[in-house]
């Protein structure tokens, strides 16, 4: 949730009788459990608000259970109700105390601004978090409390020198700028923290990360009965003369996702070059324009919309003024059949060219932009986007009435209806050639297996990141191919069903 919306959350749950003490005494005490963990001396850092009064409290249950707790105050000009050692800030200029202080502690916990911050830091905070981090290899566990200070708490932003976490302790709900990128980076493991605010206030504004619990419901169970035509047939519409790749791996992704059959439409000229690299889809060659699918197609796609039960579009396709008057003729097709429909890439490229493309189609489209296609399509820079990327998905969600899957690290999938959820898995292995089309393939194959557009898209971008987790920890951060990420899908499933019969 954003700072706004806890602030609102506090003010919802003032009035049912809750008290900004009972709040922070749970918050203070879910920090001290996990700072008290390792059984070291805690330095907690607290700031003029009410963060800093969740590390007031949390030094004063450590030192309660009898752990060494030491407070450093920042602009904090109260007595404070804790019974061991503080320091002021105002009092150690140079930091030479604060320097003192690290080298004698084992936990560090960052209480100075939480979700209160949007600048970056002043001059005094900035030489504070200097030492720290200088200090951080003499520290086993590093402890933010909500939002590690220095990251914007709604978009992620770094705004400037940021306190380096190991693990940030949310209260009532993860933040934004500890789930979005970069911020994400800085945040180390994210947990949250109940401290007593009701259940159904969470439930009017949170914005969910999805845990395997939640997919596990999702992902489609066979019947023991189950024939190819029930597992559910995709029409893929891929490929061109110069990117015959793609269909190959979006083909075989959705094959391994679960689709009972996947039949490829590519120009004609294309269809032996991606036969000769798969044997499993079936083909429907199309017309094409200098080795690219035309409006000529159109026809034997509406055929092909007969029979198939959803449809990707656009991995590999090119981007000619061909493609482009395609695309605009398949939008009245989609409308027509009233056929779930995925598109990417240069599908979403063509579509930047199309005018109000969107009062063309209809609410069973899902795409899949990276932020350029994304800045394409919304007419803004990559930075804008990136600034806000849960505003900007939900935004033209609505707008285009479409399932929007902005991709990235902490891909957003955000519904015409304003749902959207922040998706936790993948990492930096993922930024390869033909990851977006394994995703595509994916997706696609759980459209056909009867979820909706918005819960393929969260299940699928699940299961793509859980995919590309598992090569991780083998491998590590480079060297993942697209193709291995396919071959992982079947594992990714199972690990998923796995984890969420642990914890449940």
């Amino acid at each position: 949730m954003t700072s706004a919306q806890m602030r609102d959350l506090e003010q919802a749950s003032f009035k049912r009788g809750i008290t900004v003490d009972d709040l922070m005494q749970r918050a203070g005490a879910a920090v001290a459990e996990a700072a008290s963990a390792l059984g070291r001396p805690v330095l907690v850092l607290v700031g003029p608000g009410n963060n800093g009064g969740d590390g007031v409290a949390a030094a004063q249950a450590l030192h309660e259970s009898g752990l060494e707790a030491s407070l450093y105050t920042f602009k904090r000009d109260r007595e404070e109700p804790f019974a061991g050692t503080v320091f002021s800030a105002d009092e150690d200029p140079a930091r030479d105390i604060l320097r003192s202080v690290c080298s004698s502690s084992g936990v560090f916990v960052d209480a100075l601004l939480g979700t209160g911050q949007n600048r970056p830091p002043d001059e005094d905070l900035s030489s504070i978090l200097t030492v720290v981090n200088e200090s951080r290899g003499t520290a086993t566990l590093r402890i933010a409390v909500d939002v590690p200070t220095g990251i914007d708490a709604d978009s992620g932003e770094v705004l400037g020198i940021c306190f380096e976490a190991d693990r940030t302790i949310c209260m009532a709900a993860a933040k934004l700028g500890v789930v979005s990128y970069p911020g994400a980076a800085h945040a180390g493991e994210v947990t949250v923290a109940n401290i007593g605010i009701p259940e159904d206030l969470l439930e009017e504004i949170r914005v969910s990360t999805p845990e395997p619990s939640d997919i596990s419901g999702l992902l489609p169970v066979r019947d023991p009965d189950s024939n190819k035509g029930s597992s559910g047939r995709l029409e893929l519409i891929a490929g061109s003369r110069d990117f015959s790749g793609a269909p190959v791996m979006c083909s075989m992704a959705a094959y391994r996702a679960g689709a009972g059959l996947v039949e490829i439409a590519t120009p004609r000229s294309v269809h032996h070059i991606v036969a000769a690299h798969v044997v499993e889809p079936v083909f429907r060659p199309l017309a094409e324009v200098d080795g690219s699918v035309g409006s000529d197609a159109l026809d034997s796609v509406e055929d092909a919309f007969s029979k198939a039960k959803a449809c990707v579009v656009g991995p590999g396709l090119g981007l000619t003024d061909a493609t482009v008057s395609f695309m605009r003729g398949l939008l009245a097709l989609i409308k027509k059949r009233e056929i779930p429909c995925l598109i990417d890439a240069d599908g979403l490229n063509a579509l930047a060219k199309i005018d109000r493309w969107w009062e063309l189609g209809t609410n069973n489209l899902v795409l899949t932009p990276h932020p350029g296609e994304m800045s394409r399509l919304a007419g803004r820079s990559i930075r804008e986007i990136q600034q806000d990327r849960l505003s900007t998905a939900r935004e033209h969600a609505e707008k285009w009435n479409a399932t929007v899957v902005l991709k990235g690290a902490g891909t957003v999938i955000a519904s015409p209806a304003g749902e959207a959820v922040i998706n936790s898995t993948g990492g930096p292995n993922l930024a390869t050639a033909g990851t977006g089309d394994v995703l595509s393939g994916v997706i696609g194959a759980l459209l056909v297996q009867g979820l909706s557009p918005f819960h393929a898209s969260v299940c699928g971008v699940y299961l793509h990141g859980r995919a590309g987790d598992l090569l991780r920890a083998e491998i590590g951060d480079i060297g993942t191919l697209a193709s291995d990420l396919i071959d992982a899908l079947p594992e990714a499933r199972l690990s998923i069903l796995e984890q969420a019969e642990v914890t449940t």
